[in-house]
């Protein structure tokens, strides 16, 4: 499934490395195996290169205002979502650990690195923390958005 290149956007300048061993998709804010741009452009990297997609999720124990009700409801979907994976053949790990940390810790081997879109400021923080060190190109997706923010706006929407 092609995805809209209004949603893609290029982190860094480093490039997609064939000879690496997968391609990784750092699940953090679209926690979900359906209706997920961000995955289905990374099967697609996937399949171009001819390698497995390795899905990785980073599980911090001190996300802002999450309590253990988020948590274990946060598990529960994500046991769910590794389940839809691994049906479709797709190996999905759930690792303790500073978001950005457990992507690059996984980008060491991968070809390239996709990875959803977070508005957040401690979001956007990771995946720049990723595309600054990552030696592979990174890529974002945006998947929560009907239509991408960027496309409909070009300034900070802070009344919205």
């Amino acid at each position: 499934m092609t995805v809209q290149s209004t949603r893609i956007q290029l982190l860094n300048d480093q490039p997609v490395l064939p000879d690496r061993r997968f391609v990784l998709y750092w699940m953090q804010q679209s926690q979900r195996a359906q209706y997920n741009h961000a995955l289905n452009h990374a099967i697609d990297l996937a399949n171009q290169l001819q390698q497995p997609l390795l899905v990785v999720f980073g599980l911090t124990d001190n996300y802002p205002e999450a309590n253990l009700r988020h948590y274990r409801f946060m598990l529960e979907g994500l046991r769910e979502t590794q389940k839809a994976l691994a049906h479709d053949g797709i190996k999905m790990v759930v690792q303790p650990g500073k978001p950005d940390e457990v992507a690059l810790k996984k980008g060491r081997h991968a070809s390239v690195i996709v990875c959803d879109r977070g508005y957040l400021r401690h979001q956007r923080l990771w995946r720049q923390t990723v595309a600054d060190n990552a030696l592979c190109r990174v890529v974002q997706v945006e998947s929560d958005a009907v239509i991408p923010i960027g496309v409909v706006s070009s300034k900070a929407e802070y009344a919205a």
